[in-house]
C-alpha cells in the first residue's frame, strides 16, 4: 500500500551484506575459532560436573572477548552498514571491562546450582556449540559461522548464561543488562532483515532471562 512502511525500510543494509561482515570478522579472528570452541566446551564440561569456575580467570576472559567482538565486529564491521554501530560499541566495552575488573576482585561468584544454573549451561551449551551451526542451517559457508568473542550474539548470550550460573548480587544484575539489550536489538535487526535467525537470538535473550530470574540467591 502506498505510503505504508515496512520494518526493513529502516535498514539501510541487506542480509548478504550483513552476513558477509561474519566471514570479514572471522577472518580477521583465525584461527582463535576451533580454540574458542574447544575453550567453550571445557567450560560446558567443568560446569555439568558440579565445578566452579574462578571469576579471576573467567571474568578477565569474557571481558577480552567483549572488547574482541566490539572492536573488531561491532565498530569496524557493523559500523560500515550502520552509522550508530561505533556508539553502541562503547556497551561491549564498558561491559567487558566491569568484567574483567570484577573477575580479578572475585566478583561475581560462580555458585553452579540450582534451576538457574541448569538453564544457564544449557544456553552455555548453545552459545558456545550450536550457534556457529547456524549458519550451515542455513545455507551459509562456514567462513560466516557465529563464534562467542568474534561474533556478537554469541557472546552476548553465552554470558547471560554464565550470569545465570554466579550469585544473585547487584553485580549480576548490572551486568545482565548490555547483553540483554545486544540480543534484544540483535533480534529486532534479524527479523527487520526478515530473516529466521532472529527467532534464535530471540529465544537465547528469553532463556538467559528466565536462567538469571531463577539463580539462587
Amino acid at each position: 500500500m502506498a505510503g505504508s512502511w515496512e520494518l526493513e525500510d529502516f535498514l539501510p543494509f541487506s542480509p548478504r551484506a550483513y552476513w558477509r561482515l561474519f566471514a570479514l570478522a572471522n577472518e580477521a579472528a583465525w584461527p582463535a575459532q576451533p580454540f574458542l570452541i574447544a575453550g567453550g566446551t571445557l567450560l560446558v564440561l567443568f560446569l555439568l560436573t558440579g565445578r566452579r569456575p574462578s571469576p579471576r580467570w573467567l571474568g578477565p576472559a569474557l571481558g577480552a572477548a567483549w572488547l574482541w567482538a566490539g572492536w573488531q565486529f561491532v565498530a569496524l564491521r557493523y559500523g560500515a552498514l550502520n552509522w550508530a554501530a561505533p556508539t553502541l560499541a562503547w556497551g561491549f566495552y564498558v561491559e567487558g571491562a566491569l568484567l574483567a575488573v570484577l573477575g580479578l576482585a572475585g566478583r561475581p561468584v560462580f555458585a553452579g546450582r540450582g534451576r538457574g544454573a541448569r538453564a544457564g549451561t544449557g544456553l552455555l551449551a548453545a552459545a558456545m556449540l550450536a550457534w556457529p551451526i547456524l549458519a550451515f542451517v542455513d545455507g551459509r559457508p562456514w567462513r560466516e559461522a557465529e563464534v562467542f568473542a568474534v561474533a556478537p550474539d554469541p557472546t552476548a548470550a553465552a554470558t547471560l548464561a554464565l550470569l545465570a550460573v554466579a550469585a544473585r548480587g547487584r553485580w549480576t544484575a548490572l551486568l545482565c543488562v548490555v547483553p540483554a539489550l545486544w540480543l534484544a536489538l540483535s533480534a529486532l535487526t534479524l527479523f527487520a532483515m526478515g530473516v529466521w535467525q532472529g527467532w534464535a537470538v530471540l529465544a537465547a535473550l528469553l532463556a538467559g532471562l528466565a536462567a538469571c530470574a531463577a539463580r539462587r540467591p
